[in-house]
């Protein structure tokens, strides 16, 4: 690091000093500043007029809370700027609440556009008496574990806003969402992460015209989410599956992300319903990335008498993301069974980092034969990844059906867990070989 700085140096020696001192106190972020600063001599006493406080990496264990707090602090106190367009803290709010206070109204005095304040550090709420709806230059706000109000839900600021994340905000209501709406014509992104909300959840973007992504995480409250949005593109769900889930004038939509989780009381009730419920407004995506119970609303069951499967196309699906936790019957029939409905797919992954196969009876006795005598059309798959890859047998079956069937892939990649004490299987290396045979390509399978 030393001797980069030092090449870094060199080069602006050549410089004119006026625009050295232009690059190195405003066009650099702060970290580069102070950086430079500690090691050159020439830039020890240059100028803070950044426009870019980015302090979201300077608590760490190196540099603790104390070291963290009188660092930002010299830097407010030697700021010479103008404009502070962008203002991001990462650190834990207890016992410095005046000193943030300090630096927000500093930058609220110098056109901020961007503030990202996280206070996850401290697990408790800040509450900073500022009121945030009132900002009129602000383009991005982020709050996480602070507090935010909307004082008689009358918006007077945020006109400008793009973008609104909140997290762990435990005030949010109806008439809230609704002044966002109403007032933010310009919001293109809406992340509300692990809010308390009761009841339901509308998204009213009928007369925007740039609103384009949705997140919606761990609000197990919401009983109902309504979303009326003709420009959304991207959907994000994290939680239990028991919402009903409303979609109005959605065609726009090309990316969901559907990360079901069981409720405690999963051994009762059957998600698949719920799922099933909100599939149609899915079908029209070309990214979908979702969880096994997914799948398990897709599979093979007992009705009136018969074995039926809910059949839905996904005409437009071009990339597949399923992530397996247990506990689910699912393997590889129920995957075979979604990809053969999607005539367009073309890229795979399946991740399986914190879950061993057990196909069980089912699997010997019925889906293993169907498996070998379909004939599965996957023409149009090119990469498949598997994550988490453990050397398993029933690995093995997923692996050489992707050979087998896909004729146009290009690469089957195959990546060892995330955790290093996952236990391994014993590789059956005659099995791979066979697999690997089946193949023209000598660079088809790859192991990571």
């Amino acid at each position: 690091m030393m001797e980069s700085s030092q090449k870094k140096t060199k080069i602006t020696e050549t410089l004119p000093d006026d625009l050295v001192d232009h690059i190195m106190s405003v066009c650099l972020p702060i970290q580069y500043v102070l950086r430079n600063r500690s090691v050159s001599k020439k830039f020890k006493d240059t100028e803070i007029r950044s426009r870019g406080l980015d302090f979201s990496k300077i608590y760490s264990v190196r540099c603790g809370q104390q070291k963290a707090v009188r660092i930002i602090e010299s830097v407010f106190n030697d700021y010479k700027g103008s404009e502070i367009n962008r203002f991001v803290l990462l650190l834990n709010h207890i016992g410095v609440e005046d000193k943030i206070l300090s630096w927000i109204n500093t930058c609220l005095g110098k056109n901020i556009q961007e503030l990202v304040l996280d206070f996850s550090k401290s697990k408790k709420v800040a509450n900073i008496p500022v009121d945030f709806s009132a900002i009129e230059t602000l383009t991005v706000l982020k709050l996480g574990w602070c507090s935010f109000k909307i004082p008689d839900n009358s918006l007077k600021g945020l006109k400008l806003l793009k973008t609104l994340a909140l997290t762990k905000i435990n005030e949010l209501n109806k008439d809230m969402i609704d002044a966002i709406f109403s007032n933010c014509i310009h919001l293109e992104t809406l992340e509300l992460i692990n809010c308390l909300m009761y009841g339901i959840l509308s998204i009213n973007a009928r007369n925007h015209k740039k609103f384009k992504s949705l997140v919606v995480s761990t609000m197990p409250n919401l009983f109902e989410i309504i979303v009326d949005a003709p420009t959304l593109e991207c959907y994000k769900y994290d939680g239990y599956c028991n919402k009903m889930v409303y979609f109005s004038r959605v065609h726009a939509l090309k990316e969901a992300k559907l990360y079901y989780n069981r409720s405690f009381t999963w051994r009762y009730s059957d998600p698949s319903d719920m799922v099933l419920a909100n599939m149609r407004a899915y079908i029209r995506v070309r990214v979908l990335a979702t969880t096994n119970i997914f799948l398990e609303a897709l599979t093979c069951r007992y009705n009136g008498g018969a074995i039926r499967r809910q059949i839905f196309c996904f005409w437009s699906l071009q990339e597949f993301q399923i992530s397996f936790k247990a506990p689910t019957v699912c393997n590889l029939f129920d995957i075979a069974q979604f990809l053969e409905q999607c005539p367009n797919l073309k890229k795979v992954l399946i991740d399986i980092n914190d879950y061993t196969f057990e196909p069980g009876v089912f699997w010997e006795v019925h889906h293993q034969q169907h498996i070998r005598i379909h004939n599965y059309c996957l023409n149009s798959i090119k990469f498949v990844e598997i994550m988490g890859y453990k050397n398993h047998s029933h690995e093995l079956d997923i692996m050489e059906f992707f050979v087998r069937y896909a004729k146009s892939l290009e690469k089957l990649t195959l990546t060892k867990p995330r955790n290093p004490k996952i236990k391994l299987f014993e590789p059956d290396n005659a099995r791979i070989n066979y697999i690997k045979s089946m193949s023209q390509k000598n660079d088809l399978i790859e192991f990571i």
